[in-house]
């Protein structure tokens, strides 16, 4: 899976520092908070507790920066990887003392039997994850833009129903009151700002170095999310 996404391996130089700065762990759970959330929520979908499991378990991953720190570079080594690997580790513990807590003892781990083991890797579903979520926040950028008046106003809505509705552009101006010519001025600026967010995005996060092509990491991005 590594090979296929192409994107360089995680920079390792806030997360070697944990060890010695853990106050950073709160930087680097800022920018992974959203992929935790997504990917447990495909792994435990009928769990009605899940969302005060999620918030357990970034509390837990804060307060032990050193698990974080072990993480090693290295060929086909992604961050994401361990760091969701924790987080389905002690999601399962908390879900199991809940179990044990409700339940006084009384026998098997009920549907928890059913969930694959702790630990077990699951390469696609995390990077969906994260990319669902570094997506996510580029679009939160692209309206916090239009809200500030960097982007016109209508930009978010040109950009969402012709990417991901599949509008006609010729309908959409005809419905936003605009020239057509105009319609495709904002569609082409707001392209550009949500793949400069995109990117933004992969740099903080340390998947993008400054001589990659954005271009292409934007491109692999978006291929992820694929059905």
């Amino acid at each position: 899976m590594a090979s296929r996404i192409g994107f360089p391996d995680t920079r390792w130089s806030l997360i070697g520092r944990l060890s010695l700065q853990p106050d950073e762990a709160a930087v680097v759970l800022e920018l992974y908070a959203g992929s935790i959330t997504r990917y447990l929520h495909a792994k435990l979908p009928n769990e009605s507790e899940l969302d005060d499991i999620i918030q357990e378990v970034l509390l837990h991953l804060f307060a032990h920066p050193d698990l974080m720190a072990a993480a090693q570079p290295g060929t086909g080594s992604r961050f994401r990887y361990l760091l969701m690997t924790l987080a389905w580790n002690e999601a399962r513990n908390r879900l199991r003392e809940r179990w044990r807590r409700q339940h006084h003892e009384r026998g098997g781990f009920g549907s928890l039997a059913q969930l694959p083991e702790a630990g077990t890797s699951d390469t696609t579903s995390m990077d969906r994850a994260w990319a669902e979520s570094l997506l996510e926040q580029a679009w939160a950028d692209v309206r916090g833009w239009a809200s500030d008046g960097t982007l016109e106003s209508e930009i978010p809505n040109i950009l969402h129903e012709y990417l991901v509705v599949g509008g006609n552009l010729r309908d959409l101006a005809s419905r936003l009151g605009m020239p057509l010519a105009t319609c495709h001025r904002r569609l082409a600026r707001g392209r550009t700002y949500l793949q400069k967010a995109i990117i933004d995005r992969l740099r903080q996060s340390g998947e993008l170095a400054a001589n990659d092509d954005a271009a292409e990491a934007c491109a692999v991005l978006l291929d992820i999310l694929k059905p």
